[in-house]
């Protein structure tokens, strides 16, 4: 839910939640309309729960400071690494990682011939990174730490905001007879129990990352298979498109897009990323748009480059502006990565989508294309 969606949604709540009579609904939404522009501009524009709160009056909660940071705390931190290493014996490689992961208590969240990606429980990143590194020779090595304890923190404090105001609700249900009174209110609760339960997803995946590593490691033999890319395409950005890291790093700022209930997004990210519990992850930049091209050539141009890798198309579509193609690669376990492209004038908007495992794909093919028809480039 938008800024602007959540504090309508709350608007007449606010008077209810703090002991107003039914008979208060309609005269406070009145009041709520008539508002002067500038103070509702100002309860728009706040960053913290309490700024948005505010416009409503006094509506205070214990829970919201019982959920404000403990300065004495550790910060909560996702890590993610990858690591690209070169090795002699592929199998061998394969069975070292695993040893490795179950030695750190983690386990293997999917596994294809060259890339897998594993869970580790939090510990000392560094430390566990090295160990991978022992299995071969390093030939690239990225890590991304990301302190998500104010986007907790924040998440906490609406989830207590918004169970405080439906219990309140429940209480008031209790006493109204009027029936479209209680039709109103029973909406609301209806409302807050969605957002409740959408908080509640969010902090879990957001635990979750917070307590286990995630690192994705792509194994190259020494001998490599060349027979494996047959062409590539002529465009830099297309050839350096992978579902394991990112490799589009603009725009930023430039393009909004909400992400599906499953996936946290990562605010203070210096990129677009959305990831779930199962290590889905969804990215999204820009890259010039030269040649000039719309979204039929730009897709046609990645399709070329993964039909090179022997990579098979497997749904395409279109999504509100974006249009997409999913492809899946030839294993025993196979991966699934889409990618959409939205053409606006000299900007070409990239989002690519990573599903670890075909029980990934099917869980979240439907919402991410839902998610998808909400790209929108700002102007």
């Amino acid at each position: 839910m938008s800024r602007i969606g959540y504090i309508v949604s709350f608007a007449p709540l606010l008077a209810l939640a703090a002991g107003c009579g039914a008979g208060a609904y309609e005269s406070y939404d009145a009041a709520y309309s008539s508002a002067p522009e500038e103070s509702l501009s100002r309860a728009l524009a706040g960053e913290s729960v309490e700024d948005q709160m505010a416009y409503g009056g006094d509506f205070e909660f214990e829970e919201i400071a019982e959920a404000e940071a403990d300065p004495g705390e550790e910060p909560m931190v996702v890590y993610s690494g990858y690591l690209r290493l070169r090795v002699k014996r592929l199998l061998d490689a394969v069975d070292e990682v695993g040893r490795i992961t179950e030695e750190q208590g983690g386990y293997i969240e999917s596994l294809t011939r060259q890339v897998i990606v594993v869970r580790i429980p939090a510990g000392d990143f560094d430390e566990v990174m090295d160990l991978f590194l022992g299995i071969g020779d390093l030939l690239e090595r990225r890590v991304e730490a990301l302190d998500v304890t104010e986007q907790f923190t924040d998440l906490g404090a609406r989830l207590a905001v918004a169970r405080e105001a439906r219990a309140r609700l429940l209480e008031l249900l209790e006493t109204v007879e009027d029936v479209e009174e209680r039709l109103e209110i029973l909406a609301e609760i209806k409302r807050l129990s969605e957002r409740i339960e959408s908080i509640e997803s969010t902090l879990a995946t957001l635990q979750n990352l917070v307590d286990y590593f995630t690192i994705t490691i792509e194994l190259e033999p020494v001998v490599a298979d060349e027979a494996a890319t047959v062409h590539r395409s002529p465009f830099e950005w297309t050839r350096g498109l992978s579902p394991h890291r990112t490799t589009i790093t603009e725009g930023l700022g430039n393009f909004s897009m909400d992400p599906p209930a499953q996936f946290v997004l990562f605010e203070k990210d210096d990129v677009y990323r959305a990831q779930s519990a199962d290590t889905s992850i969804i990215r999204a930049g820009a890259v010039d748009n030269e040649p000039l091209g719309d979204e039929a050539f730009w897709i046609a141009a990645v399709h070329h480059e993964m039909m090179g890798r022997a990579e098979r198309a497997v749904d395409s579509g279109e999504a509100g502006r974006v249009t997409w193609e999913t492809y899946v690669n030839a294993d025993v376990q196979p991966r699934y990565y889409l990618v959409g492209v939205v053409a606006d004038d000299d900007d070409l908007y990239v989002v690519e989508v990573f599903y670890p495992t075909e029980e990934a794909y099917e869980a979240h093919r439907e919402s991410v294309l839902e998610a998808l028809a909400t790209f929108e480039v700002e102007r």
